[in-house]
Protein backbone atom coordinates (compact mmCIF):
# COMPACT_ATOMS: atom_id res chain seq x y z
CA UNK A 1 0.00 0.00 0.00
CA UNK A 2 2.96 2.19 0.97
CA UNK A 3 4.87 1.99 -2.13
CA UNK A 4 1.52 2.64 -4.32
CA UNK A 5 0.73 5.89 -2.59
CA UNK A 6 4.22 6.56 -3.46
CA UNK A 7 3.50 5.82 -7.13
CA UNK A 8 0.43 7.71 -7.17
CA UNK A 9 1.93 11.05 -5.60
CA UNK A 10 4.44 10.69 -8.30
CA UNK A 11 2.11 10.48 -10.66
CA UNK A 12 0.32 13.19 -10.11
CA UNK A 13 3.11 15.12 -9.52
CA UNK A 14 4.21 14.55 -13.32
CA UNK A 15 1.55 15.16 -14.54
CA UNK A 16 1.41 18.47 -12.70
CA UNK A 17 5.15 19.14 -13.94
CA UNK A 18 3.66 18.13 -17.61
CA UNK A 19 0.59 21.01 -17.01
CA UNK A 20 3.32 24.00 -15.80
CA UNK A 21 6.11 23.29 -18.14
CA UNK A 22 3.49 23.39 -21.22
CA UNK A 23 1.84 26.76 -19.70
CA UNK A 24 5.67 27.93 -19.14
CA UNK A 25 6.03 26.65 -23.05
CA UNK A 26 3.17 28.49 -24.24
CA UNK A 27 4.02 31.62 -22.53
CA UNK A 28 7.47 31.94 -23.92
CA UNK A 29 6.60 30.88 -27.21
CA UNK A 30 3.62 33.37 -27.91
CA UNK A 31 5.00 36.40 -25.81
CA UNK A 32 8.70 36.44 -24.51
CA UNK A 33 8.23 40.04 -24.03
CA UNK A 34 6.88 39.35 -20.57
CA UNK A 35 9.12 37.20 -19.19
CA UNK A 36 10.63 39.88 -17.29
CA UNK A 37 8.29 40.50 -14.53
CA UNK A 38 6.48 43.90 -15.42
CA UNK A 39 4.80 43.80 -11.80
CA UNK A 40 7.66 43.35 -9.74
CA UNK A 41 8.30 45.53 -7.02
CA UNK A 42 11.12 45.85 -6.33
CA UNK A 43 10.72 47.13 -2.72
CA UNK A 44 12.38 44.22 -0.74
CA UNK A 45 15.66 42.35 -0.64
CA UNK A 46 12.92 39.15 -1.33
CA UNK A 47 11.77 40.61 -4.44
CA UNK A 48 15.65 40.94 -5.78
CA UNK A 49 15.70 37.87 -4.89
CA UNK A 50 13.10 36.50 -6.64
CA UNK A 51 14.20 38.29 -9.75
CA UNK A 52 17.94 37.21 -9.58
CA UNK A 53 16.59 33.48 -9.46
CA UNK A 54 13.94 33.92 -12.45
CA UNK A 55 17.07 34.86 -14.58
CA UNK A 56 19.15 31.89 -13.39
CA UNK A 57 15.57 29.58 -13.95
CA UNK A 58 14.91 31.19 -17.56
CA UNK A 59 18.15 30.99 -18.45
CA UNK A 60 18.02 27.02 -17.17
CA UNK A 61 14.82 26.73 -19.30
CA UNK A 62 16.25 28.08 -22.62
CA UNK A 63 18.92 25.25 -22.47
CA UNK A 64 16.46 22.60 -21.63
CA UNK A 65 13.41 23.53 -23.60
CA UNK A 66 13.55 20.96 -26.27
CA UNK A 67 16.23 19.37 -25.25
CA UNK A 68 18.33 22.28 -27.34
CA UNK A 69 21.51 21.96 -25.11
CA UNK A 70 22.12 18.31 -26.39
CA UNK A 71 20.32 18.64 -29.68
CA UNK A 72 22.35 21.22 -30.84
CA UNK A 73 25.31 19.80 -28.93
CA UNK A 74 25.58 16.58 -29.57
CA UNK A 75 23.44 14.96 -31.63
CA UNK A 76 24.31 17.28 -34.78
CA UNK A 77 26.78 15.22 -36.52
CA UNK A 78 27.93 13.67 -33.53
CA UNK A 79 28.63 10.35 -31.80
CA UNK A 80 24.92 9.11 -30.75
CA UNK A 81 22.62 7.01 -33.27
CA UNK A 82 18.99 7.39 -33.29
CA UNK A 83 16.86 4.86 -32.46
CA UNK A 84 13.22 5.48 -35.05
CA UNK A 85 12.79 9.11 -34.62
CA UNK A 86 13.04 10.82 -38.14
CA UNK A 87 12.79 14.80 -36.39
CA UNK A 88 16.02 13.45 -34.43
CA UNK A 89 17.10 11.70 -37.34
CA UNK A 90 17.30 15.79 -39.05
CA UNK A 91 19.17 17.35 -36.97
CA UNK A 92 21.83 13.81 -36.91
CA UNK A 93 21.70 14.53 -40.72
CA UNK A 94 22.14 18.66 -40.48
CA UNK A 95 19.36 18.86 -42.14
CA UNK A 96 17.45 21.38 -40.09
CA UNK A 97 15.17 23.17 -42.28
CA UNK A 98 12.36 19.86 -42.74
CA UNK A 99 9.15 20.52 -41.58
CA UNK A 100 9.14 19.32 -37.93
CA UNK A 101 7.50 20.93 -34.78
CA UNK A 102 11.16 19.83 -32.99
CA UNK A 103 12.79 21.97 -35.30
CA UNK A 104 10.77 24.66 -35.64
CA UNK A 105 10.53 25.28 -31.68
CA UNK A 106 14.59 24.85 -31.24
CA UNK A 107 15.04 27.26 -34.10
CA UNK A 108 13.18 29.70 -32.37
CA UNK A 109 15.51 32.21 -29.87
CA UNK A 110 12.88 34.03 -27.91
CA UNK A 111 13.38 31.66 -25.60
CA UNK A 112 17.08 33.31 -24.78
CA UNK A 113 15.70 36.54 -24.95
CA UNK A 114 13.42 36.33 -22.15
CA UNK A 115 16.45 36.17 -20.20
CA UNK A 116 18.54 38.91 -21.81
CA UNK A 117 15.32 40.76 -20.94
CA UNK A 118 15.18 39.47 -17.77
CA UNK A 119 18.90 40.39 -16.98
CA UNK A 120 18.41 44.26 -18.58
CA UNK A 121 15.08 44.74 -16.55
CA UNK A 122 17.19 43.72 -13.43
CA UNK A 123 20.39 45.85 -14.14
CA UNK A 124 17.98 48.93 -14.34
CA UNK A 125 15.47 48.31 -11.55
CA UNK A 126 16.87 46.63 -8.51
CA UNK A 127 19.28 49.46 -7.74
CA UNK A 128 15.87 51.61 -6.51
CA UNK A 129 15.56 48.66 -3.57
CA UNK A 130 18.75 50.04 -2.00
CA UNK A 131 17.15 53.03 -1.10
CA UNK A 132 13.78 51.25 -0.03
CA UNK A 133 14.97 48.23 2.18
CA UNK A 134 18.03 48.27 4.31
CA UNK A 135 18.63 45.11 4.21
CA UNK A 136 19.65 45.06 0.88
CA UNK A 137 23.22 46.46 0.41
CA UNK A 138 25.55 48.06 -1.95
CA UNK A 139 27.66 44.90 -2.24
CA UNK A 140 24.44 42.64 -2.27
CA UNK A 141 23.61 44.70 -5.34
CA UNK A 142 27.07 44.48 -7.10
CA UNK A 143 27.05 41.05 -6.53
CA UNK A 144 23.25 40.69 -8.00
CA UNK A 145 23.74 43.24 -10.99
CA UNK A 146 27.45 41.49 -12.21
CA UNK A 147 25.76 37.99 -12.00
CA UNK A 148 22.90 39.15 -14.42
CA UNK A 149 25.55 40.94 -17.05
CA UNK A 150 27.50 37.63 -17.15
CA UNK A 151 23.98 35.96 -17.00
CA UNK A 152 23.04 37.79 -20.09
CA UNK A 153 26.87 37.62 -21.51
CA UNK A 154 26.59 34.16 -21.68
CA UNK A 155 22.81 33.88 -23.27
CA UNK A 156 24.69 35.84 -26.06
CA UNK A 157 27.35 33.70 -26.86
CA UNK A 158 25.28 30.49 -26.96
CA UNK A 159 23.35 32.46 -29.08
CA UNK A 160 26.26 33.15 -31.34
CA UNK A 161 27.03 29.59 -31.88
CA UNK A 162 23.76 28.36 -32.43
CA UNK A 163 22.88 31.07 -34.86
CA UNK A 164 25.72 33.38 -35.60
CA UNK A 165 24.29 36.92 -35.92
CA UNK A 166 21.84 37.85 -33.69
CA UNK A 167 19.75 41.08 -32.59
CA UNK A 168 21.76 42.74 -30.25
CA UNK A 169 19.60 44.85 -27.55
CA UNK A 170 20.77 46.33 -24.25
CA UNK A 171 18.25 47.54 -22.64
CA UNK A 172 14.83 46.20 -21.44
CA UNK A 173 11.84 46.25 -22.86
CA UNK A 174 8.97 45.65 -20.07
CA UNK A 175 6.66 48.15 -21.98
CA UNK A 176 5.19 45.69 -24.50
CA UNK A 177 7.35 45.95 -27.50
CA UNK A 178 10.05 44.27 -28.75
CA UNK A 179 12.40 46.12 -30.41
CA UNK A 180 12.23 46.02 -34.38
CA UNK A 181 15.56 45.00 -35.40
CA UNK A 182 17.99 43.35 -37.94
CA UNK A 183 20.80 40.70 -37.02
CA UNK A 184 24.04 42.07 -35.37
CA UNK A 185 27.52 40.99 -37.11
CA UNK A 186 28.16 37.44 -34.60
CA UNK A 187 31.95 39.05 -34.24
CA UNK A 188 30.02 42.39 -32.51
CA UNK A 189 27.55 40.68 -30.18
CA UNK A 190 30.81 38.75 -29.23
CA UNK A 191 32.69 41.52 -28.87
CA UNK A 192 30.01 42.87 -26.45
CA UNK A 193 29.92 39.25 -24.58
CA UNK A 194 33.26 39.87 -23.52
CA UNK A 195 33.51 43.27 -22.43
CA UNK A 196 30.49 42.42 -20.50
CA UNK A 197 32.33 39.78 -19.01
CA UNK A 198 34.67 41.88 -18.01
CA UNK A 199 33.38 44.31 -16.25
CA UNK A 200 31.20 41.59 -14.41
CA UNK A 201 34.05 40.22 -13.32
CA UNK A 202 35.59 43.15 -11.39
CA UNK A 203 32.76 42.97 -8.75
CA UNK A 204 32.06 38.74 -9.10
CA UNK A 205 33.14 37.04 -5.92
CA UNK A 206 35.10 33.51 -6.21
CA UNK A 207 32.28 32.06 -3.69
CA UNK A 208 29.39 34.12 -2.08
CA UNK A 209 28.74 34.00 1.53
CA UNK A 210 30.97 34.03 4.83
CA UNK A 211 30.65 33.46 8.23
CA UNK A 212 29.87 37.29 8.82
CA UNK A 213 28.28 38.64 5.66
CA UNK A 214 25.82 35.87 4.55
CA UNK A 215 24.71 36.38 1.26
CA UNK A 216 20.78 36.30 1.15
CA UNK A 217 20.93 34.28 4.65
CA UNK A 218 23.09 31.59 3.51
CA UNK A 219 26.87 30.64 4.11
CA UNK A 220 29.18 30.29 1.17
CA UNK A 221 28.51 26.36 0.77
CA UNK A 222 25.08 26.30 -0.01
CA UNK A 223 25.68 28.71 -2.95
CA UNK A 224 28.58 26.84 -3.95
CA UNK A 225 28.31 25.20 -7.60
CA UNK A 226 24.85 26.98 -8.44
CA UNK A 227 25.96 31.06 -8.97
CA UNK A 228 27.83 32.78 -11.60
CA UNK A 229 31.21 33.50 -9.80
CA UNK A 230 34.85 35.35 -11.06
CA UNK A 231 36.28 31.68 -12.67
CA UNK A 232 32.36 31.19 -14.62
CA UNK A 233 32.62 34.26 -16.16
CA UNK A 234 36.38 33.68 -16.84
CA UNK A 235 35.10 29.98 -18.02
CA UNK A 236 32.88 31.90 -20.70
CA UNK A 237 35.22 34.41 -21.87
CA UNK A 238 37.82 31.56 -22.80
CA UNK A 239 35.53 29.83 -24.30
CA UNK A 240 34.66 33.34 -26.51
CA UNK A 241 38.39 33.67 -27.46
CA UNK A 242 38.55 29.68 -28.35
CA UNK A 243 35.41 30.10 -30.70
CA UNK A 244 36.85 32.99 -32.61
CA UNK A 245 40.27 31.71 -32.67
CA UNK A 246 41.67 33.83 -30.44
CA UNK A 247 43.91 31.04 -28.87
CA UNK A 248 45.92 33.82 -26.80
CA UNK A 249 43.56 34.89 -25.00
CA UNK A 250 42.16 31.56 -24.71
CA UNK A 251 45.30 29.85 -22.86
CA UNK A 252 45.37 33.25 -20.45
CA UNK A 253 42.00 32.72 -19.07
CA UNK A 254 41.99 29.12 -19.50
CA UNK A 255 45.24 29.10 -17.23
CA UNK A 256 44.15 31.72 -14.87
CA UNK A 257 41.39 29.56 -13.88
CA UNK A 258 43.01 26.55 -13.12
CA UNK A 259 45.49 28.45 -11.19
CA UNK A 260 42.29 29.39 -8.90
CA UNK A 261 40.45 26.41 -9.47
CA UNK A 262 40.80 25.98 -5.23
CA UNK A 263 39.13 29.17 -4.29
CA UNK A 264 36.27 27.75 -5.65
CA UNK A 265 36.96 24.16 -4.53
CA UNK A 266 37.05 22.84 -7.66
CA UNK A 267 38.98 19.40 -8.69
CA UNK A 268 39.03 17.05 -10.72
CA UNK A 269 36.08 14.68 -10.89
CA UNK A 270 36.48 11.13 -10.66
CA UNK A 271 34.75 8.27 -12.79
CA UNK A 272 32.55 7.22 -10.07
CA UNK A 273 31.66 10.90 -9.02
CA UNK A 274 31.05 11.71 -12.86
CA UNK A 275 28.87 9.00 -12.87
CA UNK A 276 27.03 8.53 -9.80
CA UNK A 277 23.42 9.05 -9.26
CA UNK A 278 24.42 11.56 -6.59
CA UNK A 279 27.42 12.73 -8.15
CA UNK A 280 28.19 15.68 -10.83
CA UNK A 281 24.93 16.06 -12.41
CA UNK A 282 22.82 15.47 -9.18
CA UNK A 283 21.74 19.26 -7.70
CA UNK A 284 22.88 18.54 -4.22
CA UNK A 285 25.72 16.71 -4.93
CA UNK A 286 28.62 16.79 -2.43
CA UNK A 287 31.11 17.07 -5.53
CA UNK A 288 29.35 20.16 -7.00
CA UNK A 289 31.91 22.57 -6.46
CA UNK A 290 33.62 20.64 -9.24
CA UNK A 291 31.10 22.40 -11.81
CA UNK A 292 32.78 25.89 -12.89
CA UNK A 293 29.56 26.92 -14.36
CA UNK A 294 26.16 25.06 -14.39
CA UNK A 295 22.67 25.07 -13.96
CA UNK A 296 20.34 23.43 -11.69
CA UNK A 297 16.76 22.57 -12.91
CA UNK A 298 15.50 24.72 -9.73
CA UNK A 299 16.94 26.94 -7.03
CA UNK A 300 15.11 24.71 -4.39
CA UNK A 301 16.86 21.58 -6.25
CA UNK A 302 13.85 18.89 -5.41
CA UNK A 303 12.27 19.03 -8.52
CA UNK A 304 12.38 16.35 -11.45
CA UNK A 305 10.52 16.21 -14.83
CA UNK A 306 10.30 14.46 -18.01
CA UNK A 307 11.24 16.94 -20.41
CA UNK A 308 14.79 19.16 -20.36
CA UNK A 309 17.62 16.63 -19.05
CA UNK A 310 19.65 14.19 -21.23
CA UNK A 311 17.98 11.15 -19.96
CA UNK A 312 14.65 11.71 -21.36
CA UNK A 313 16.70 11.05 -24.47
CA UNK A 314 19.60 8.23 -23.74
CA UNK A 315 17.56 6.17 -20.67
CA UNK A 316 15.51 2.69 -21.35
CA UNK A 317 15.26 -0.26 -19.62
CA UNK A 318 16.91 -1.29 -16.82
CA UNK A 319 17.20 2.32 -15.44
CA UNK A 320 13.64 3.25 -16.33
CA UNK A 321 10.43 1.80 -17.92
CA UNK A 322 11.38 2.37 -21.76
CA UNK A 323 12.08 -0.43 -23.77
CA UNK A 324 14.30 1.61 -26.15
CA UNK A 325 16.47 5.07 -26.02
CA UNK A 326 15.34 7.97 -28.35
CA UNK A 327 19.56 8.10 -28.97
CA UNK A 328 22.37 5.87 -27.97
CA UNK A 329 26.12 5.45 -28.72
CA UNK A 330 26.18 2.29 -30.97
CA UNK A 331 28.54 -0.66 -30.03
CA UNK A 332 30.70 0.17 -32.99
CA UNK A 333 30.99 3.67 -32.07
CA UNK A 334 32.00 2.89 -28.42
CA UNK A 335 34.54 0.25 -29.99
CA UNK A 336 36.31 3.16 -32.09
CA UNK A 337 36.05 6.03 -30.00
CA UNK A 338 37.82 4.24 -26.33
CA UNK A 339 40.38 2.48 -28.18
CA UNK A 340 42.63 1.67 -24.75
CA UNK A 341 41.11 -1.15 -22.76
CA UNK A 342 42.43 0.67 -19.48
CA UNK A 343 39.47 3.61 -20.22
CA UNK A 344 37.68 3.88 -16.87
CA UNK A 345 34.87 5.48 -19.02
CA UNK A 346 34.47 2.69 -21.52
CA UNK A 347 37.49 -0.09 -21.16
CA UNK A 348 37.75 -3.83 -19.84
CA UNK A 349 37.64 -4.42 -15.60
CA UNK A 350 38.53 -7.58 -14.41
CA UNK A 351 40.07 -9.02 -17.77
CA UNK A 352 36.83 -10.10 -18.98
CA UNK A 353 33.70 -7.62 -18.68
CA UNK A 354 33.31 -3.95 -20.46
CA UNK A 355 33.07 -1.05 -17.36
CA UNK A 356 29.46 0.50 -17.39
CA UNK A 357 30.18 3.67 -15.96
CA UNK A 358 29.13 5.13 -19.34
CA UNK A 359 27.35 2.55 -21.20
CA UNK A 360 25.00 -0.72 -19.80
CA UNK A 361 23.02 -2.81 -21.82
CA UNK A 362 26.19 -3.96 -23.96
CA UNK A 363 25.25 -6.84 -24.98
CA UNK A 364 21.99 -5.67 -26.48
CA UNK A 365 21.19 -3.94 -29.69
CA UNK A 366 21.17 -0.84 -28.69
CA UNK A 367 23.22 0.14 -25.38
CA UNK A 368 21.79 2.60 -23.18
CA UNK A 369 24.18 5.74 -22.41
CA UNK A 370 23.95 5.88 -18.84
CA UNK A 371 26.74 8.76 -17.84
CA UNK A 372 24.26 10.81 -16.85
CA UNK A 373 21.35 9.11 -14.77
CA UNK A 374 19.49 11.21 -12.09
CA UNK A 375 15.94 9.47 -11.82
CA UNK A 376 13.74 11.55 -9.56
CA UNK A 377 15.69 13.23 -6.91
CA UNK A 378 18.71 10.75 -8.09
CA UNK A 379 18.10 8.24 -4.96
CA UNK A 380 15.08 6.21 -6.39
CA UNK A 381 14.00 3.13 -5.19
CA UNK A 382 12.04 2.32 -8.50
CA UNK A 383 12.29 3.25 -11.86
CA UNK A 384 8.65 2.96 -12.78
CA UNK A 385 8.26 7.09 -13.35
CA UNK A 386 10.88 8.38 -16.09
CA UNK A 387 11.13 11.54 -14.26
CA UNK A 388 14.47 13.35 -14.17
CA UNK A 389 16.73 15.61 -11.94
CA UNK A 390 19.96 16.45 -13.59
CA UNK A 391 21.67 19.45 -13.84
CA UNK A 392 23.04 21.16 -16.84
CA UNK A 393 26.71 21.29 -16.47
CA UNK A 394 28.37 23.82 -18.65
CA UNK A 395 31.97 23.63 -18.10
CA UNK A 396 33.85 21.62 -15.73
CA UNK A 397 37.66 21.87 -14.59
CA UNK A 398 38.21 19.17 -17.48
CA UNK A 399 36.65 20.78 -20.07
CA UNK A 400 38.85 24.13 -18.96
CA UNK A 401 41.77 21.86 -18.86
CA UNK A 402 41.57 20.31 -22.92
CA UNK A 403 40.54 23.99 -23.38
CA UNK A 404 44.00 24.91 -22.37
CA UNK A 405 45.72 21.79 -23.79
CA UNK A 406 43.77 22.82 -27.24
CA UNK A 407 45.09 26.98 -26.66
CA UNK A 408 48.32 25.59 -25.79
CA UNK A 409 48.65 23.68 -28.94
CA UNK A 410 47.24 26.28 -31.35
CA UNK A 411 50.18 28.69 -30.02
CA UNK A 412 52.65 25.80 -30.80
CA UNK A 413 53.18 25.10 -27.17
CA UNK A 414 52.79 21.91 -27.45
CA UNK A 415 54.88 20.25 -24.62
CA UNK A 416 52.81 22.15 -22.54
CA UNK A 417 50.00 21.02 -24.30
CA UNK A 418 50.74 17.49 -23.45
CA UNK A 419 51.17 17.94 -19.40
CA UNK A 420 47.55 18.87 -19.94
CA UNK A 421 46.40 16.27 -21.73
CA UNK A 422 47.73 13.73 -19.41
CA UNK A 423 46.15 15.25 -16.62
CA UNK A 424 43.01 14.25 -17.50
CA UNK A 425 44.34 10.75 -18.99
CA UNK A 426 45.62 9.83 -15.97
CA UNK A 427 42.53 10.34 -14.01
CA UNK A 428 41.03 8.15 -16.56
CA UNK A 429 43.47 5.11 -16.17
CA UNK A 430 45.04 6.05 -19.44
CA UNK A 431 49.40 6.26 -19.49
CA UNK A 432 51.11 9.56 -19.83
CA UNK A 433 51.97 10.76 -23.33
CA UNK A 434 55.28 12.06 -24.61
CA UNK A 435 54.81 14.58 -27.57
CA UNK A 436 58.11 13.30 -28.86
CA UNK A 437 57.08 9.39 -28.87
CA UNK A 438 53.65 9.28 -29.29
CA UNK A 439 53.14 12.05 -31.47
CA UNK A 440 56.71 12.74 -33.14
CA UNK A 441 56.69 15.69 -32.78
CA UNK A 442 53.37 16.42 -35.19
CA UNK A 443 51.53 19.18 -33.71
CA UNK A 444 48.32 18.41 -35.76
CA UNK A 445 48.62 14.60 -34.45
CA UNK A 446 48.39 16.39 -30.87
CA UNK A 447 45.51 18.64 -31.34
CA UNK A 448 43.44 15.41 -33.11
CA UNK A 449 44.49 13.71 -30.00
CA UNK A 450 43.46 16.57 -27.63
CA UNK A 451 39.85 16.60 -29.74
CA UNK A 452 39.48 13.33 -29.24
CA UNK A 453 39.88 12.97 -25.33
CA UNK A 454 37.49 16.16 -25.13
CA UNK A 455 35.35 13.61 -27.19
CA UNK A 456 35.64 11.11 -24.66
CA UNK A 457 35.57 12.75 -21.42
CA UNK A 458 32.48 15.24 -22.76
CA UNK A 459 30.32 12.62 -24.23
CA UNK A 460 26.54 14.02 -23.88
CA UNK A 461 27.40 17.38 -22.28
CA UNK A 462 26.46 19.25 -25.33
CA UNK A 463 30.24 19.88 -26.70
CA UNK A 464 30.98 17.95 -29.62
CA UNK A 465 29.52 19.62 -32.61
CA UNK A 466 31.21 23.01 -31.12
CA UNK A 467 34.45 20.97 -30.88
CA UNK A 468 34.30 19.71 -34.67
CA UNK A 469 34.12 23.21 -35.73
CA UNK A 470 37.12 24.82 -33.56
CA UNK A 471 38.80 21.21 -34.55
CA UNK A 472 38.08 21.87 -38.15
CA UNK A 473 39.15 25.49 -38.08
CA UNK A 474 42.57 24.66 -36.84
CA UNK A 475 43.46 21.14 -38.65
CA UNK A 476 41.16 22.12 -42.26
CA UNK A 477 41.33 18.15 -43.15
CA UNK A 478 37.75 17.93 -44.18
CA UNK A 479 36.87 19.56 -47.20
CA UNK A 480 32.96 19.32 -47.15
CA UNK A 481 32.90 20.42 -43.46
CA UNK A 482 35.27 23.34 -44.32
CA UNK A 483 32.82 24.40 -47.06
CA UNK A 484 29.86 24.42 -44.21
CA UNK A 485 31.65 26.90 -42.17
CA UNK A 486 32.41 29.24 -45.09
CA UNK A 487 28.43 29.29 -46.11
CA UNK A 488 27.21 29.76 -42.74
CA UNK A 489 26.15 26.06 -42.87
CA UNK A 490 27.12 25.22 -39.02
CA UNK A 491 24.55 27.15 -37.81
CA UNK A 492 20.91 26.83 -37.39
CA UNK A 493 18.22 28.08 -39.59
CA UNK A 494 15.94 31.19 -38.01
CA UNK A 495 12.68 30.32 -37.11
CA UNK A 496 9.79 31.64 -39.61
CA UNK A 497 8.08 32.90 -36.78
CA UNK A 498 10.72 35.18 -36.06
CA UNK A 499 10.88 36.43 -39.69
CA UNK A 500 7.29 36.86 -39.82
CA UNK A 501 7.27 38.56 -36.27
CA UNK A 502 10.36 41.01 -37.66
CA UNK A 503 10.28 42.12 -41.01
CA UNK A 504 14.19 43.29 -40.51
CA UNK A 505 15.48 39.50 -39.68
CA UNK A 506 16.82 37.67 -42.66
CA UNK A 507 17.13 33.94 -42.81
CA UNK A 508 20.93 32.76 -42.83
CA UNK A 509 21.78 32.43 -46.42
CA UNK A 510 22.51 28.43 -46.47
CA UNK A 511 19.09 27.70 -45.58
CA UNK A 512 17.45 30.21 -47.72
Amino acid sequence: MKNNMKKLRLALFSALVCLFLQSCNDFLDVDPKHAASETQQWKTLEDTRSALMGVYGLTRAALADNNTHWICGDLRKGDFTVYKRSDLQAVSDNELNKPYDLLKKVSNWRRFYAVINAASVFMEKAPRTVELDRSYSEQNLKYDIAQVRALRAFAYFYMVRIWGDVPLVTYSYDNGTFPSMPRTDAQTVLSYAKAELLTAIEDLPYQYGTQTNLYYGSYGAQWQGKLFNKLSAYSVLAHICAWQGNYAEAETYSAFIIDHASEINAKYTSIADLTSETGLFYSNASVKGSRILGFNFAHNDNEATQSGHLEQLTLAYPLVQKSYPEIYISKDSLFSIFTNFDDLRFGIIDTIKYSSYYVQNLNEETPVFSKIKIIQDGSAKDNDFGVFGSSIVFTRLEDITLLRAEALCALNRSTEAVSYLNMIRTNRGLREVSFKKDFGNNRESLIAEIFEERRRELMGEGWRWYDLVRRQKLMKDNEAFLRLISSGGIYWPVSEDIITANSQIEQNEFWK
